[in-house]
């Protein structure tokens, strides 16, 4: 029999589907399962190790049952006051406590969390360990979340206290769960399972497209910012957006993807047009890339504070010509006011600025603090500011954007000659992971140089988007 996971644990205090779906992936298994660890979560458990002096580690690389041996000899031996990476195993399930603390009575199993508050999904993550461990004979005295302090402003040293806030858990009883995964794992055929809340909560499962495919062309899945919605076709059994009842409320947008999905047509609403064209030449098309490390990495900054990085703009005159400007800051340093003294400079005092979500303007009204000498400059680009996203939302529908509204689902629909299958970096995740290597005192010139370029070229292909598709849809308006 296979050995099982804490996230093969949860799964299955979530759904039993979902249990053996992690068992058995299909095979249009969600990337996302996939992904590489995070730095920032290296960064988050060295900080919360620091809090306890004295400490052991045991080695994760080790064989199971090595592990299972240190940790026992661990806990037997009272010199130690902590064990990270404890491992226990319990009929085939096999976890590790990120912290073992002892206290008088027993252990206190601990867990930092890269977040500044916690929820039921990160309590679920230490109570499964906790009750894991207690089925082996472990006293188990109390559990406990790490999260940080939002309001934490690091000073010249990290100061490990004060960048957490403590909070204890309740423990939780996996029994039930438990005897699901076995039975899930018993079953060569996939369990039926209806969709419903459970799907979402307490996390998203992965899975939730297989079990509600998004495949079809009339798919309800296929509705814009329509998780109620959706639930509560799911639960009178609607799965095609021709047979919604009249009495199921859709905001305007949902309702336009209807519209659009049933006639195989694009909906252009009267008002996108005049929107589109309710600017003041010439148009900046302007966007933004930042890094929002967990752990603070400068003075004067908190736990997952935006950082703005670098910027690209496009400037389009009446005449048709367009220019190219970008700033991409490459110290390990703050960025913040080399970006804003780059970006004032640029930007100028005439034309609209355009961008795509309210991300431009929050960042420079989070910026008023770290500059007040300065805000009256940026003050004045924030003013110019038109954001593009909440137009096309209201007044345009396409059926390939699968009720997304991102640039990236977007720009494939009105401008398909135009993308970022060339590119290195293609997402703003992958851009600030990069960004932090590139600053890195260990990472090579030539890779530094490298890195560089690729950041560049992804920046300035997000504020060519924003142009072609404000062109293209001026152009279906009727413009």
């Amino acid at each position: 029999m296979p050995l099982f996971t804490r996230a093969d644990l949860l799964a299955a205090n979530q759904c039993a589907r979902r249990a053996w779906l992690q068992q058995h992936p299909p095979a249009e298994a969600p990337e996302r399962l996939r992904l590489p660890r995070s730095d920032d979560r290296d960064a988050v458990r060295d900080a919360m190790r620091r809090r306890y002096p004295g400490g052991i580690t045991i080695p994760v690389e080790a064989p199971l049952e090595t592990r299972l041996a240190a940790t026992a000899a661990a806990i037997a031996d009272t010199a130690i006051p902590a064990i990270f990476d404890a491992t226990f195993a319990f009929d085939q399930i096999v976890v590790r406590a990120a912290v073992l603390e002892r206290r008088p009575g027993g252990f206190v199993v601990s867990e930092a969390k890269a977040a500044n508050s916690v929820g039921e999904a990160h309590e679920l993550d230490v109570a499964v360990v906790g009750w894991v461990a207690a089925q082996t004979g472990t006293p188990i005295a109390g559990l406990s979340l790490a999260h940080f302090d939002p309001d934490y402003v690091r000073r010249e040293t990290l100061d490990d206290q004060a960048l957490f806030v403590v909070v204890p858990v309740l423990p939780r009883e996996f029994a039930t769960a438990h005897a699901r995964l076995r039975a899930s794992a018993a079953r060569a055929d996939e369990p039926p399972a209806k969709v419903g809340h459970h799907c979402q909560h307490p996390r998203e499962c992965p899975f939730r497209t297989h079990c509600a495919p998004s495949t079809g062309e009339f798919s309800v899945q296929r509705l814009p910012r329509a998780g109620k919605v959706q639930q509560e076709l799911a639960e009178l059994g609607v799965t095609d957006v021709r047979q919604i009842p009249t009495h199921v409320r859709m905001n305007p947008t949902q309702q336009h993807a209807v519209w659009s999905l049933v006639n195989h047509a694009e909906y252009i609403g009267g008002g996108l047009l005049p929107s589109l064209r309710n600017v003041r030449w010439p148009l900046r098309f302007l966007d933004f890339e930042a890094c929002q490390p967990a752990v603070p990495r400068w003075p004067g900054t908190s736990p997952f504070q935006q950082l703005p990085t670098q910027w690209s703009m496009h400037v389009q005159y009446e005449d048709g010509r367009v220019e190219h400007s970008a700033f991409l800051h490459t110290e390990d340093s703050d960025p913040r006011e080399a970006f804003v003294r780059s970006l004032v400079t640029a930007v100028g005092t005439e034309g609209s600025i355009l961008v795509y979500s309210g991300y431009e303007a929050t960042t420079l009204r989070g910026l008023r603090d770290r500059m007040p000498e300065a805000w009256s400059e940026f003050e004045g680009i924030v003013n110019r500011i038109m954001d593009m996203l909440p137009v096309i939302r209201d007044h345009y529908y396409h059926p390939d954007l699968e009720g997304s509204f991102s640039i990236k689902a977007v720009l494939p629909a009105v401008c398909p000659d135009v993308g970022y299958d060339d590119l290195e970096v293609q997402d703003g995740a992958t851009a600030a992971r990069l960004w932090l290597r590139m600053i890195s005192s260990g990472t090579p010139d030539d890779e530094r140089a490298h890195i560089r370029a690729s950041l560049l070229a992804y920046c300035e292909r997000d504020t060519l988007a924003l142009l072609c598709v404000r062109e293209a849809l001026v152009a279906r308006a009727g413009g």
